[in-house]
């Protein structure tokens, strides 16, 4: 036998934290999904005990040399638990959830035996996102716990057993050698829980089809589909064409329940249609018969809506107040550009723009304020302004705060200093908000939002960070401007990241689309286009590029840190997960757009480090 592996204790265990943002967020990705499909569920969410995690991985000894598991690590630190309470949605929820995260489940379900009954497993297995990955701190034990989570659907009728059959038989050994007539009473029992799993669903079906031969419509839908529905009754207008067409009820009688769920679960919409008996008719009708006469009935029934519907006031319910935490969301350190104005000229218009910003949103909260730029302090509830103007020693600060227009929990704090520096004029800039610790959410996946005023000094004036910055490509096409690249990439003072292309396939740069990238990161990196060859040969040499693949590539240098290249085949490769939280929206894309999305999000990721 091996010895236990030293790594594996339960102080090691204990140091893994998982905290509540897991929870919160997958359970909300997948059950946003459920609930505009209308399935009757129930989630349950875990995270693995200490006890039981140190059990598993002693019993399975991951990494160990020579084992079936030494290319393996444990995949269940977290665990999702779906019970469906009709058991022909199993099937339909397990295929479904491949298509919400970055890859589909790799699944583990039990195979159909005609000599045995046991509790059906399926589980699935599924690469966590990213975002949410990188908040589980694992200090000690992070080559043996994968980046994925478990999730697991089961019938309500199974729920129970599966409980107690892997205490019994997978944990332990209560049905082993001796107790063979306990254990085939026990498949007994699990054989009866699948007949009633598929009898309820026969039954409800049996239901259905009498109440098509009573023509009671809104029952047999009920019956058919089995959602959650709301008590909304079928509307008269829908209940008159069926009694005059029964071979038209009968086309929603017999259709298939997944297309129809499937449209439901793809919905993009914050909500999805409601789930009514109206409705439903509505979606399979668009998808099956298209029957006119139900078309011309659901444009009568919602004028009549629009002409019924009242607004409703919902009153917000009172949360105690909270301890604010503070996530910062644009900084930069850098020079205004003199070259073409005197310092203090620079100077008086970069003040200019960040006041005329000031003025435009607190003139209203403050209607004191100055016509032009001036030391000035005040404060209302909500809202703050600190001004401090020495023109003489050339000398501006701004300090700003404002509540969030949408969100009433958060608080924008903005500020800003312009100062002379020997011969040089410095202009530090930071953006970032507060809000309750528990609303917070990575910044790449969230917001990333530099003031206003920042870009009109940048596209005015100008901003130099070694170089000027600019919204733009600059390119790269003799020897001088190569000296220049390097310069730039050697020089310590530089606080804003490199990105050098390099591209003789025009099409995934296209697909990337350059352009668009500079315009989006311009002003807090700088962007360059290597397009001479000998100077592209030269560049990969200097930095240790691959040469048979440079020709296609993107080179990125943050200040202070190794560069790392990417080639056209890791380009393509790439897929990216797009989180909008605020909306509860997650989808994923690949390719050269998936590229370019993860390279600005770890631009704006660096930027507020």
């Amino acid at each position: 036998m091996n010895e236990v592996n030293e790594l594996f204790t339960k102080e090691n265990v204990e140091k893994i934290y998982v905290p509540d943002i897991v929870k919160d967020d997958l359970l909300s990705i997948i059950e946003e999904k459920l609930k505009k499909a209308g399935f009757y569920y129930r989630v349950a969410y875990r995270v693995k005990a200490p006890d039981s995690m140190l059990d598993k991985l002693i019993l399975k000894d991951y990494r160990r040399p020579g084992t079936e598991n030494q290319d393996k690590k444990m995949q269940d630190l977290i665990g999702i638990r779906i019970i469906l309470y009709y058991a022909d949605d199993v099937e339909i929820v397990k295929n479904f959830l491949d298509t919400i995260f970055s890859m589909p489940g790799v699944w583990n379900t039990t195979e159909a035996n005609e000599y045995e009954f046991r509790a059906m497993k399926i589980n699935g297995i599924f690469k966590l996102p990213g975002y949410l990955s990188k908040t589980i701190v694992n200090p000690e034990l992070g080559d043996y716990v994968d980046d994925t989570f478990e999730i697991q659907v089961r019938t309500n009728s199974f729920e129970g057993w599966h409980e107690i059959e892997h205490d019994m038989r997978y944990k332990g050994s209560a049905f082993g050698t001796g107790n063979e007539a306990l254990a085939r009473k026990m498949n007994s029992i699990l054989a009866t829980l699948e007949l009633c799993d598929d009898s309820v669903v026969g039954l409800i079906e049996d239901l259905g089809h009498q109440h098509y031969k009573d023509r009671k419509w809104n029952y047999m839908l009920r019956c058919h589909y089995r959602l959650k529905f709301t008590r909304e009754p079928l509307h008269p207008y829908i209940e008159e064409i069926f009694d005059e067409d029964t071979e038209l009820a009968k086309k929603f009688y017999k259709f298939k329940r997944e297309p129809l769920l499937r449209q439901l679960w793809d919905n993009t919409g914050d909500k999805g249609p409601e789930i009514t008996v109206n409705n439903i008719v509505k979606i399979v009708n668009q998808i099956g018969p298209e029957d006119e006469r139900l078309k011309e009935a659901f444009v009568k029934i919602e004028h009549e809506k629009k002409q019924e519907t009242e607004s409703v006031a919902k009153r917000r319910r009172f949360e105690p107040f909270k301890q604010l935490g503070s996530f910062m969301v644009f900084k930069a350190d850098t020079y205004i550009d003199l070259s073409n104005l005197a310092m203090t000229d620079a100077f008086r218009k970069a003040v200019g723009y960040i006041y005329s910003w000031v003025k435009s949103r607190y003139e209203d909260v403050f209607t004191d304020l100055p016509e032009s730029a001036e030391t000035y302090v005040n404060a209302e509830p909500g809202y703050s302004v600190n001004l401090s103007y020495d023109a003489e020693n050339v000398y501006f600060s701004e300090k700003t705060t404002h509540l969030d227009t949408k969100i009433p929990t958060r608080v924008w704090i903005s500020e800003a200093v312009i100062c002379k520096e020997g011969d040089r004029l410095k202009f530090t800039v930071s953006n970032r908000y507060a809000e309750p610790a528990d609303r917070y959410r990575d910044n790449e996946n969230v917001l990333f939002s530099r003031p206003n005023f920042f870009g009109e000094i940048a596209d005015n004036i100008g901003i130099v960070d070694v170089e000027r910055m600019r919204e733009s490509v600059r390119y790269v096409e003799d020897s001088k401007d190569y000296d220049d690249l390097t310069t730039l990439i050697a020089d310590e003072e530089r606080t804003f990241p490199v990105i050098v292309f390099m591209a003789s396939d025009g099409r995934w740069l296209d697909k990337f689309d350059m352009n668009y990238f500079a315009y989006l990161v311009g002003y807090y990196a700088h962007i360059k286009m290597i397009r001479s060859p000998y100077e592209s040969r030269k560049f990969a040499k200097d930095y240790g590029l691959k040469m048979d693949e440079c020709a296609d590539s993107i080179t990125v240098f943050y200040p202070g840190r190794e560069p790392y290249t990417s080639y056209k085949t890791d380009i393509f490769h790439t897929t990216f997960e797009v989180i909008k939280v605020e909306k509860r929206k997650y989808w994923n894309e690949n390719g050269c757009r998936a590229y370019r999305r993860k390279l600005v999000s770890e631009i704006r990721e660096n930027n507020v480090l």
